[in-house]
């Protein structure tokens, strides 16, 4: 008998389990196939047999098996080192997908599925992966964990992190909508990524322009001249971390990287002024601007931990899921 066959052979008794309510047996069954599986070396198999098996329990929402599953085979992946290839990856979106209904589970497959592919690729892992997770996250409201990953998403991440952040602020009533894109624009600088901080200034402002119309003008003297930025904007009262995020972003496309240049100084005179306005997140602003000053202005700075820890301290879950509440001084860690 082929292994095709074989394989279809199980499912059909997997369905008919499934038919006659008995899900747990249904489960177990399965799971116990894949051991076999597994144990013989037929790895390939068994990882077929766990994703069809998940599929089929989709359809009667037992979420905590489809978890189950979902997490063996991305065991199996780890494990047997299974390289980080469009197939191998489709497997894991498709149950995401299904799975993503299920809020309690979720970030057991989806942070599993992170480290296979940090196992594989390294630093932090797929970017593709990292930009479905946080796309599932908006949309579910987790606005803090989908904003780790669109940091370390694709290209695609920053405008659609711009605009999230626009929500996010709307969500908490916050009363300056710059402490909300400063999370990403800063940490965008801050790993470096110039194109990507100025994508997701423009999807906020856009969509800042769209929500608060009467807030946001366009400096329209100013629209001849070459910026990634984009247009000039102004931005009224109460919402001046919006123009300071601007005009930091406008700052670095002007630096030479010279410690001693008139961008260098308008960088010091920025952090001088607005740095302390972000309240209870000044210190971790103040983090992200020496990054930023190391980048971008040629200024050395001493720090008590390595530049990596820095950035990776960045993007350390919350010990808990975060709850939106209506803080403007939104912990920016």
């Amino acid at each position: 008998m082929s292994s095709n066959s074989r394989i279809e052979r199980f499912l059909n008794s997997l369905r008919e389990n499934l038919t006659e309510g008995n899900y747990y047996e249904g489960h177990q069954e399965l799971r116990a196939i894949a051991s076999r599986f597994v144990k013989q070396k037929k790895h390939d198999r068994a990882i077929e047999f766990l994703y069809l098996g998940a599929l089929e329990l989709c359809q009667y929402n037992q979420w905590g098996s489809v978890a189950d599953l979902a997490s063996f085979m991305i065991n199996i992946y780890i494990d047997e080192k299974v390289p980080v290839t469009p197939e191998n990856k489709e497997r894991v979106f498709d149950i995401l997908e299904k799975l993503s209904q299920a809020t309690e589970y979720y970030p057991r497959v989806y942070e599993s599925a992170i480290q296979w592919t940090i196992g594989e690729i390294g630093r932090v892992g797929d970017s593709q992966m990292h930009h479905f997770v946080g796309c599932v996250m908006r949309n579910k409201g987790r606005y803090k964990e989908a904003e780790q990953h669109f940091l370390v998403g694709t290209a695609d991440s920053p405008q659609i992190l711009g605009n999230m952040l626009v929500e996010w602020a709307v969500r908490t009533d916050a009363k300056d909508y710059g402490m909300f894109v400063a999370r990403g624009v800063l940490k965008y600088l801050a790993l470096g990524w110039y194109e990507a901080a100025c994508f997701c200034w423009r999807g906020f402002i856009a969509r800042m322009a769209a929500v608060l119309p009467n807030a946001v003008s366009e400096r329209s003297e100013n629209a001849s001249l070459p910026s990634k930025v984009g247009p000039v904007y102004y931005v009224s009262s109460p919402h001046e971390l919006v123009n300071f995020v601007q005009l930091l972003l406008l700052t670095v496309e002007r630096s030479d990287g010279n410690a001693a240049s008139d961008a260098t100084r308008i960088f010091d005179s920025l952090r001088r002024k607005y740095e302390a306005s972000f309240g209870v997140n000044s210190a971790t602003v103040g983090k992200l601007m020496d990054l930023i000053a190391e980048k971008y202005f040629g200024v050395v700075v001493q720090h008590q931990q390595s530049l990596y820890d820095i950035v990776n301290s960045l993007f350390a879950a919350p010990p808990s899921l975060p709850t939106i509440t209506n803080d403007v001084d939104e912990d920016m860690d």
